[in-house]
């Protein structure tokens, strides 16, 4: 039903408020409060966007799983003004979030009324899920933008009084419908839903949609155009999404007949509206519910609505769009997926809406004072400030209380550690180098620290190895000293670390990170003394050997004496003494070269079972890629012989 509302009720009033508590929501805290820190998501939204801006342009990047080129084009001008940093990475998305939000105003306002539209802005300016994908620095949220204007435009031109074939707006809807294609994969529902809704048109108002097809063949057509780079470029690169085949075993399952999975999926986002969200904490408040539990009852009774009222056209549209909407998540793994369905954001409002608001008309008649046009507007207005209040303390407590602070998932996935390490090195710019231990010293634990320090990142040297860090990298100090740095939850070597706190110092622990400060460079004294040059670059000063009934254990302490010319890698063969033949090998260095310089240290620990036979143990360093050659020492041979 659309109430009436007296003209003095002035929309873009209340407007303001909602807007400014969203605008809050988006921003405060956003150059890594909450999120904590960048997930390598983010990271590598920004390592494409350096490449668009080097010049390298594309329909589709192929980088991270793949990722529509859109997005990227905005945010990589936000960078280009702005700078290196989280908040040029996520203004982007707190920005277009805050459109969806003004799209939702209008969209509804069209379909409804305004008495639908204030309260629907209000649920989208202030639901946690909007708010939280309006804060990282992903793409997703430029499709309900996209999403949201393409179907306001088309009801623009389908309530047209005229009845024009063809107008403005319906190019309009076409031209935005064909850039959502560019946003994001989920994006792919869209087209669905469209072809859906002009048969639905098709089987129930057949005079009508005669008159515009000519329009919807324009709608269609600039759709299809716009859309075509993509289509051809994955038509040519089908294994361009291979992340698809990830996630998509609900989808392999239906097409072989079984339709269990899809099913369970089906209920499992079906509650997830009011009883049981999202499960993983990267995307949500783990399990939390797209509504609190009076809206969402009301989100279902919402549904009965639209099925109960499938005859009437804009009925039909919501419970199409967010029924489409679904579709990505449906059909993959981890259902119910909040950043799959994100499609519906403009219009997820309207259903619990259709309950409350003529809850309130019907109220209206047993209290005459309220059926007034003064009481309907006070009475819508205090509805959305109601919500108003309520969503925003609900979602002032996840997004900054409840989801910023789960250590086991979120501080790790967003690295707040490296947001702390990176703070720490800003803080002592008297240490003239710095070496960081990580999970992906090879990848995203450089462009990350690059990203997150004010500032020389050239001076960080990158080291680490999953599990255990084996592999250390002691930068060579200068007048001010140096320091190793490395997340808590990130232990080394035990003998590693023993032999630290006795040359260099002891650690400290501050937060979720812990750092050993070089005050000059460490001078170990290997058990073993030994002095080789590889190829130039690495000298070998020595070893320790720990060795027990079942294991050979080996400490390596090498010092960068030349740039290296390629990667390298440690070997450690034992080989039959009589024979020679390869027994057990242990291959091992976890400090891309990159960051080497020289006068730094290298301790590398390496592991071999305790042999049977008589054997000799070779070490020596190698290039990791064909034909694999190794350096040679200045006496030109391929390794050095440990002697236990």
């Amino acid at each position: 039903m659309n109430l009436r509302i007296h003209p003095s009720y002035s929309a873009p009033l209340w407007l303001a408020p909602i807007l400014l508590v969203g605008a809050a929501l988006r921003l405060i805290g956003l150059n890594n409060g909450s999120p904590p820190g960048l997930a390598h998501d983010e990271v590598a939204h920004w390592l494409i966007n350096n490449d668009i801006l080097a010049g390298r342009h594309a329909i589709y990047f192929t980088e991270a799983y793949g990722h529509e080129a859109g997005y990227h084009y905005l945010q990589a001008l936000f960078q280009l003004l702005l700078g290196d940093h989280a908040l040029a990475l996520r203004l982007p998305s707190a920005f277009l979030g805050l459109l969806v939000v003004a799209v939702s105003y209008q969209l509804v306002r069209v379909l409804f009324g305004r008495a639908y539209a204030l309260p629907a802005t209000a649920v989208n300016a202030l639901l946690f899920m909007p708010v939280f994908y309006g804060r990282l620095g992903l793409r997703a949220i430029a499709l309900p933008l996209l999403g949201g204007l393409a179907a306001y435009f088309w009801w623009r031109w389908w309530l047209r009084r005229d009845k024009a074939a063809v107008s403005w707006h319906i190019v309009a809807a076409g031209v935005c419908a064909g850039l959502a294609t560019h946003t994001y994969m989920a994006s792919r529902a869209l087209p669905i839903f469209f072809a859906l809704f002009v048969a639905y048109l098709a089987l129930t108002d057949w005079p009508n949609l005669r008159r515009r097809l000519a329009g919807v063949a324009l709608f269609a057509g600039i759709y299809l155009l716009i859309s075509l780079p993509l289509i051809l470029f994955l038509w040519q690169m089908p294994t361009a999404e291979f992340r698809l085949t990830e996630i998509d075993a609900p989808l392999r399952a239906l097409r072989g007949g079984d339709v269990r999975p899809v099913l369970h999926n089906a209920w499992l986002i079906l509650r997830g509206f009011g009883w049981q969200g999202d499960p993983l904490w990267r995307q949500n408040v783990a399990g939390l519910p797209l509504f609190d539990p009076v809206l969402g009852l009301a989100f279902y009774g919402g549904l009965g609505v639209l099925l109960w009222r499938w005859r009437e056209p804009r009925h039909a549209f919501v419970l199409l769009w967010i029924a489409c909407a679904t579709i990505p998540s449906l059909l993959s793994v981890d259902a119910p997926s909040n950043i799959r369905m994100i499609g519906f954001l403009p219009l997820l409002a309207v259903p619990p809406l259709l309950i409350v608001i003529p809850s309130y008309a019907r109220l209206s008649t047993l209290f005459p004072q309220l059926s007034t046009d003064l009481g309907i507007k006070w009475g819508i207005t205090g509805l959305t400030l109601l919500i108003l209040v309520f969503h925003s303390g609900r979602t002032i407590q996840h997004i900054f209380g409840t989801w910023p602070q789960e250590e086991n998932e979120v501080r790790f996935v967003w690295q707040a550690a490296f947001t702390q390490m990176a703070n720490t090195i800003d803080q002592h710019p008297e240490w003239g180098g710095t070496a960081v231990a990580g999970w992906s010293p090879e990848s995203m634990d450089a462009p990350t620290m690059a990203l997150l320090l004010k500032g020389d990142e050239t001076a960080v040297r990158h080291f680490g190895q999953v599990g255990e860090v084996q592999t250390l990298l002691l930068p060579n100090p200068t007048a001010g000293g140096a320091a190793v740095l490395r997340p808590t939850i990130l232990p080394i070597n035990p003998l590693m670390a023993q032999r630290l706190a006795h040359w260099a110092g002891n650690e400290q622990t501050v937060g979720e990170i812990s750092y050993t400060a070089l005050p000059t460079r460490p001078m170990p004294a290997p058990q073993v003394a030994q002095s080789a040059t590889f190829g130039g670059e690495l000298q070998l000063l020595g070893y320790d050997v720990v060795t027990t009934a079942v294991t050979f254990e080996l400490i390596s302490y090498w010092r960068v004496v030349g740039p290296p010319t390629a990667e390298r890698r440690f070997f450690l063969h034992q080989v039959d003494a009589a024979t020679g033949e390869l027994l057990h090998q242990h291959d091992a260095l976890a400090a891309p070269t990159q960051f080497w310089q020289v006068g730094d240290l290298i301790w590398q620990y390496h592991t071999l079972p305790t042999a049977e036979t008589p054997s000799e143990l070779r070490l020596g360093v190698y290039e990791p890629t064909p034909p694999w050659l190794r350096l040679r020492t200045e006496n030109g041979h391929e390794f050095v012989v440990i002697r236990p």
